[in-house]
């Protein structure tokens, strides 16, 4: 028969704290890889009107279409420095959540392997008490005869 594991109740709520460690930092991967792709369109988009706006110079175009485009290109860099600074903050938020989880996952295996030494004790303990009632009765019945 085995025992209940004697800190069961806070296995259970180290396994919690990893569960929502877990939901946090899928939550903040998620997060960065919006930002990341959000920048690399930005990015993609930023070169694609710097191409134009080298074949528009050097097919002779307007300039105020060119200063059209130089404005633009102006926005974009602003743009892809914003996101540059959320994706780097949004990336040490995932590092972080990540460390935390890891944190959280040695806490559950620790009384993982508590809870699995204690089993092992208690099977151990019941091997011993099994044995001695064994002998026990082996010797009542030699004293019988």
């Amino acid at each position: 028969m085995s025992t209940p594991f004697s800190l069961q109740k806070i296995l259970d709520v180290k396994e919690h704290e990893k569960y929502l460690a877990e939901t946090a930092y899928a939550d903040s991967l998620e997060t960065f890889e919006a930002k990341a792709t959000e920048l690399y369109e930005q990015l993609k988009r930023k070169e694609e009107l710097e191409q134009r706006n080298r074949e528009q110079i050097q097919a002779g175009t307007a300039i105020m279409q060119i200063q059209q485009t130089e404005k633009t290109l102006a926005f974009l860099e602003k743009q892809i420095e914003q996101l540059e600074l959320q994706t780097k903050r949004a990336r040490r938020d995932m590092t972080d959540k990540e460390r935390f989880l890891q944190m959280k996952s040695i806490d559950v295996k620790k009384y993982e392997r508590m809870k699995e030494l204690e089993a092992e004790k208690t099977a151990d303990q019941e091997k011993k008490d099994e044995l001695h009632f064994l002998d026990d009765i082996s010797l009542q019945q030699f004293v019988r005869k």
